[in-house]
């Protein structure tokens, strides 16, 4: 049932095999209803695995022989599920030598701490970077107020760093883990091109990323914005690096991750499930993730839930009846137990905060009463 009237119904068109709606950027359906994830996720049984999978092995042996003393390979990590599976694998089943890198995110979780440690504890290179916490709030805070993007300064800075790193340590070879606009309902640009660059990056992955957009009117030095500053086109063009997602050359099993990483690394995951959705091993690096979400819910008319019944509905794990109970109850659940670090974060009080919200809501989709957006739509 879709409540609020017929402009509501038309704006929430729902797949018709997993929950996910016609809001989401990027998505698109076919004549059956059935979104471009869905799609996705029956074309991969038929994929010819095998032939990517020695796609994979030749990349491997041809960056060994490229460096046979060093590292041979850039695997970005955070400690959690996918990226321990990702670089467990490269290292101890391909036998490459990774660097990993990890950028430490702003509010920061214990959890997400303990389990990085445990991951480096299983025998790996990791470099952690730090970028400097008042860089970090001012950019935070200008991408929260201006875009309603909360995380994009860190995201930002994820991509950046691991291009840094890959130039400053001539490693052309960097593994991602899913390419998440392929498997989770976006553009469908990379689904049979393993490669991208620095522009499909910044357009896709960071919306649109202006560094002159980014920094205008904040109060910074040249030099403070190394973080959040691509490499040069000549020095990207000097290391050509070959950037690729583990998610190409396997079939992408977040569960199956969490099971290995959970056995090999000691992942750890909460005792509780996630604000927003039914979980609790999945996203645990940051505070802000829940806001991040609770933002797309407000834009989008979808959260954090939506993707992970997507993901469980995908692999056989959940009906799409049972999907739909779990929106009614978590998607776009208020982060009540955050607001006082997100308000110290930002230097905000809740009028303020409030406000930002307010900004960004889609008054289509949703109503205020009592003071929080109330959705006008239910799930079906």
């Amino acid at each position: 049932m879709i409540a609020g009237g017929d402009s509501v119904k038309e704006k929430m068109k729902y797949c018709t095999r997993c929950v996910m709606p016609s809001t989401r950027p990027r998505v698109t359906f076919n004549d059956k209803g059935v979104c471009n994830a869905c799609q996705w996720a029956e074309e991969k049984k038929n994929l010819d695995w095998d032939s990517r999978w020695k796609q994979l092995l030749g990349l491997c042996e041809k960056h060994k022989k490229r460096n046979p003393q060093g590292f041979n390979c850039i695997v970005p990590v955070s400690g959690g599920k996918d990226s321990s599976y990702v670089a467990y694998k490269m290292k101890y089943e391909l036998g490459m030598n990774p660097l990993c890198v990890t950028v430490n995110p702003p509010l920061q979780i214990e959890l997400g701490k303990r389990n990085l440690e445990r991951f480096i504890d299983c025998g790996f290179d990791v470099i952690a970077i730090t970028p400097n916490p008042v860089m970090v709030q001012k950019v935070s805070r200008r991408e929260f107020v201006e875009h309603g993007q909360p995380l994009h300064s860190w995201m930002i800075s994820v991509q950046v760093a691991i291009l840094r790193i890959a130039i400053n340590f001539r490693i052309p070879f960097i593994m991602f883990g899913e390419e998440g606009e392929t498997e989770y309902g976006g553009t469908t640009a990379l689904k049979n091109q393993p490669f991208y660059d620095i522009e499909y990056s910044k357009k896709i992955y960071l919306s649109g990323y202006d560094s002159d957009m980014l920094f205008r009117s904040l109060d910074v030095k040249e030099n403070e914005k190394y973080w959040w500053t691509f490499p040069s086109e000549k020095e990207f063009e000097e290391l050509s690096p070959e950037i690729t997602h583990w998610s190409y050359f396997e079939n992408w099993d977040s569960y199956k991750h969490y099971l290995y990483a959970k056995e090999k690394c000691g992942l750890s995951e909460r005792n509780n499930r996630n604000i927003s959705t039914y979980i609790g091993f999945a996203q645990n690096d940051t505070l802000l993730y829940d806001l991040h979400c609770y933002l797309m819910f407000l834009k989008f008319g979808f959260g954090r839930c939506t993707t992970d019944v997507g993901i469980d509905i995908r692999r056989g794990a959940m009906s799409r009846k049972e999907a739909v109970e779990q929106l009614k109850k978590y998607d776009g659940e208020y982060p009540e137990p955050y607001i006082e670090k997100y308000l110290d974060f930002f230097e905000m009080t809740q009028k303020e905060f409030d406000g930002v919200l307010d900004r960004f809501v889609n008054r289509d989709l949703f109503k205020k009463v009592n003071g929080r957006w109330k959705p006008l739509f239910v799930p079906e």
